[in-house]
C-alpha cells in the first residue's frame, strides 16, 4: 500500500466521524457558526495558518511549503439546506427544517480530511495550499464574500479546485469535464397590478392572472423561438400567486423562476425580450408591471489544461470519469472562475445497494455515499505531491 493511502486511512475513522457530526448538525448560510468552529478547532494541530475573516464563518488558511511554488486553493462549501431530512440514518440532521440535502457535508469533509492527510505530508508538496471552507454557496453569495477576503487579505492564489457531489455516479470515480460544466442562472420575479373586479364582467378589468399566463406562454417561446438552439437555454417559472375567490379577478399577482444558460449572452437576451414583452402588455391593457432580478450566477467553466493535470496527477486512471454533458444547475464556484484559473469536479456518491444514494440532490431522501470522502481526499493527494 502507498505511503499516501496509509496516512489517508490513518485518519479516515476520524474524518468519518467529522462528516456524520456536520451532517447532524446542519446550519444555513452565513449562519454556520458552529460548522466553522467544529473545523477550526479539528486543525488546530496542523501547521495551517487561518486568517481572521471579516465574518465569524468560513475560513482560509494556509499552508506554505515554498514561496516559489504555486499557490492552489482548494473550496468547499459548508452551508446545508432548509429542508426536512426523511432519511433513517442514525445520524441523520437533529435541527426540525434543515438538512445537507447537497452534500457540502461530504465536500467539507474530504477538504478537511485532504488538510490533515496533507500536513502530516508536507515534505512531499509541489504546490503550497490555500483551504477554502466558504459559506453560503445556496444562496449564490458566499463566493463573492470569501473573493472579496482574498483580496483584502492579499492571499495569492494561481489554480483553484473543487468538487461537487453527484448521485449520477457511483462512488469510488470522479467525473471531469472541460470547459462548460454549470450554467449561469439568473433568477426574477414579477409582480403584475391591476384594477380587480368581478369574475362575470372581465372586460371592465385588466385581469392579471390572465396576463400572467399569456406572459408565461411567451417566456417559452423565447427558449423555442428565439433563443438560438445551439446554445442552451431553460427559462422555469417555479411559482405563481394570486386570486382568492374563484368569481374575483384578483388586482395584483405575483410569480417568478429562473434563466439559465451557457451564454450570458443568451441570458442578457432573454431578460431584454422579458422586459420588452410585458412591458408592451401591460401597457396595452392598462396593467402596471415590476420586475426585480435576485440571485445571478455566471457560467461556471473548467480551464482544460488544469482538468488534464489535475486528472493525470495520480497513478489510478480508471477512477477518472469523463462526463459527456454538463449541468443546467448553478454553482457560485463560477465567481472564483471569472479571476482564477479554476476546476469543477464531480464526486460520485451514489450507492448500488442504496437506492436513497441516486436520488437528486435537494431530496429530503437522498443519502450520500461515504467511500466518496477517501476517493476525494486522495485524489487532491496525489495532485499536490504530482512531481512536474
Amino acid at each position: 500500500m502507498a505511503v499516501k493511502e496509509e496516512v489517508i486511512d490513518n485518519h479516515l475513522d476520524h474524518i468519518i466521524n467529522f462528516r456524520r457530526r456536520l451532517h447532524k448538525n446542519p446550519e444555513l448560510s452565513f449562519k454556520e457558526y458552529e460548522t466553522t468552529k467544529l473545523i477550526a478547532n479539528g486543525l488546530e494541530d496542523t501547521k495551517i495558518e487561518f486568517y481572521e475573516l471579516s465574518e465569524k464563518t468560513g475560513l482560509i488558511g494556509m499552508l506554505e511549503k515554498d514561496p516559489d511554488y504555486e499557490y492552489v486553493a482548494v473550496r468547499a462549501d459548508i452551508d446545508a439546506l432548509p429542508i426536512h431530512e426523511e432519511t433513517d440514518l442514525e445520524f441523520k440532521s437533529e435541527t426540525e427544517g434543515r438538512m445537507h440535502a447537497c452534500g457540502h457535508d461530504i465536500h467539507s469533509s474530504i477538504l478537511y480530511g485532504f488538510a490533515k492527510v496533507i500536513d502530516e505530508m508536507y515534505d512531499d508538496l509541489k504546490y503550497n495550499i490555500v483551504f477554502i471552507f466558504q459559506p453560503a454557496e445556496e444562496i449564490l453569495k458566499g463566493a463573492e464574500y470569501i473573493k472579496e477576503e482574498l483580496e483584502r487579505l492579499e492571499v495569492p492564489v494561481d489554480k483553484m479546485v473543487m468538487y461537487h457531489t453527484w448521485p449520477n455516479l457511483n462512488e469510488g470515480l470522479i467525473g471531469y469535464r472541460d470547459e462548460q460544466f454549470c450554467a449561469g442562472s439568473q433568477s426574477f420575479n414579477i409582480k403584475l397590478t391591476a384594477k380587480g373586479g368581478h369574475a362575470a364582467h372581465p372586460h371592465k378589468t385588466a385581469d392579471p392572472v390572465y396576463l400572467a399566463s399569456d406572459i408565461i406562454q411567451f417566456i417559452q417561446g423565447i427558449v423555442s423561438r428565439f433563443n438560438n438552439p445551439a446554445t442552451p437555454l431553460v427559462i422555469t417559472i417555479g411559482q405563481i400567486h394570486g386570486g382568492e375567490r374563484n368569481n374575483v379577478i384578483p388586482d395584483k399577482l405575483t410569480f417568478g423562476g429562473t434563466m439559465r444558460s451557457f451564454s450570458e449572452q443568451s441570458i442578457r437576451e432573454a431578460k431584454e425580450m422579458l422586459e420588452k414583452y410585458i412591458g408592451e402588455v401591460t401597457e396595452m391593457s392598462g396593467a402596471d408591471c415590476e420586475i426585480e432580478y435576485t440571485k445571478y450566477c455566471p457560467p461556471l467553466l473548467n480551464t482544460p489544461e488544469l482538468v488534464e493535470e489535475f486528472v493525470n496527477a495520480g497513478e489510478d486512471s480508471s477512477i477518472y470519469h469523463e462526463l459527456k454533458e454538463p449541468s443546467m444547475g448553478s454553482e457560485d464556484f463560477a465567481f472564483y472562475v471569472q479571476d482564477y484559473v479554476g476546476a469543477a469536479f464531480r464526486i460520485g456518491t451514489r450507492m448500488e445497494d442504496v437506492e436513497e444514494s441516486g436520488y437528486s440532490l435537494h431530496s429530503p431522501e437522498i443519502i450520500f455515499g461515504e467511500k466518496s470522502i477517501k476517493t476525494g481526499i486522495k485524489a487532491l493527494v496525489d495532485f499536490a505531491t504530482a512531481a512536474r
